[in-house]
């Protein structure tokens, strides 16, 4: 009686314990919804407190946005295609074996049907009417009784084969038709990419030459910084409230251990001036091709994946206990606010999003909202194999 009654307390205290987790994980995911009403009501406050912008602007940020989601849309297409022509290298050779049986099938059905025809019904009765041996009789019966039994057997496999192969060449039909389906999607896809890149260079071009004549350079880069900062300081205090998973390696002993999220050559580091000595940088800037891939650095939750002026395609990751990741200038972006992460995931791609004339990546981390060398915390990622 004492084991029973203490085996259900264990079982109240493990039921107990998995309705607080999950009464736990319902808390994390509604505090991350409501971090991310919040950060959507701070774009849009943003979009009417920044100023007017001006119409270049708001084209390259319409292009760029645009060519994030095609870039999305060709990589499911991609991913769609590969299934379809694995689905149909499989029924082509479920296709090829039923035929194969088929030819075999009928091959034993024209010997039993030849047999048949020699042995005849005549045999059979002479069979039947010999009662010299009861024994050899009734072998012979059963051997007639097993041989019909064989062609009856034979019959119906066939039949059954004839019906798979319908089934087979219906389905093999309708892959290739999804499969062509996808392919024509495929190349609609890539011509409007081609067409908004080369709106997204105009507009580029424009948009260089516009702040050229106005002066106005450092001012958008201060501008740029200042939403930044506000951006990332509402995530630090949005943040606090929501524990990383128990299952995660804390960012705080991860530094040096780390790998950079692209191959590259740094060409601008942490804490440099720029811009004539009014600014300095506060994170690093990696010479990278367009396209590479962009890896997350270390397990944690994307907080948000947006266009922001002056950082274009930009993603955040919260690592937890207040670490924060920014991938700045992305050509598209993989993963959405309140996706989780780990360490190597391909989150983006890299680009010349935000203004940028040349390719490559802006990444920054952040403690507590305060920048931190991102070189003391990660080494360089090996160069991809061509």
């Amino acid at each position: 009686m004492h084991r029973l009654l203490g085996f259900v307390f264990v079982l109240l205290l493990a039921h107990s314990a998995a309705a607080e987790q999950v009464r736990n994980q319902q808390e994390i995911e509604a505090k991350l919804e409501a971090l991310e009403d919040e950060i959507s009501k701070y774009q849009e406050m943003l979009e009417s407190t920044e100023g007017q912008k001006s119409e270049v602007e708001e084209t390259l940020k319409r292009n760029e946005k645009g060519i994030s989601d095609l870039i999305n849309s060709i990589d499911h297409i991609e991913k769609a295609l590969d299934i379809n022509e694995d689905k149909v290298g499989d029924l082509t050779s479920q296709h090829k074996e039923l035929l194969n049986a088929k030819s075999e099938q009928q091959y034993y059905i024209t010997r039993q049907i030849r047999a048949a025809y020699e042995i005849g019904n005549q045999e059979y009765l002479k069979v039947l009417l010999n009662q010299e041996d009861p024994n050899e009789t009734a072998r012979m019966l059963n051997y007639y009784d097993y041989f019909n039994r064989a062609r009856t057997e034979q019959i119906n496999n066939y039949n059954k084969t004839i019906t798979d192969i319908d089934r087979i060449s219906l389905a093999l039909t309708r892959e290739i038709d999804q499969l062509n389906a996808n392919r024509a999607s495929l190349e609609i896809e890539k011509l409007t990419l081609a067409e908004r890149q080369i709106q997204k260079r105009i507009a580029l071009k424009a948009l260089i030459t516009q702040i050229k004549a106005t002066g106005t350079e450092i001012s958008n880069l201060e501008q740029d910084r200042g939403r930044l900062e506000q951006l990332l300081e509402r995530l630090h205090i949005s943040l606090a409230n929501i524990p990383a998973p128990d299952s995660a390696l804390p960012f705080g002993g991860m530094q040096g251990k780390l790998k950079l999220p692209v191959s590259g050559n740094v060409s601008q580091r942490f804490g440099k001036l720029r811009n004539q000595g009014k600014l300095k940088w506060r994170g690093v800037f990696i010479d990278a091709a367009e396209g590479d891939p962009v890896y997350a650095v270390h397990y944690g939750r994307v907080v948000f994946s947006d266009w922001l002026r002056g950082f274009g395609l930009l993603m955040i990751i919260s690592h937890g206990e207040g670490y924060m990741s920014l991938y700045g200038h992305n050509q598209a972006l993989y993963r959405e606010t309140g996706d989780w992460v780990t360490a190597g995931d391909v989150i983006a791609t890299v680009g010349d999003s935000g203004g940028q004339n040349k390719t490559g990546l802006y990444f920054e981390i952040r403690i507590a909202g305060k920048p931190s060398d991102p070189q003391k915390w990660c080494v360089a990622r090996e160069q991809r194999a061509a």
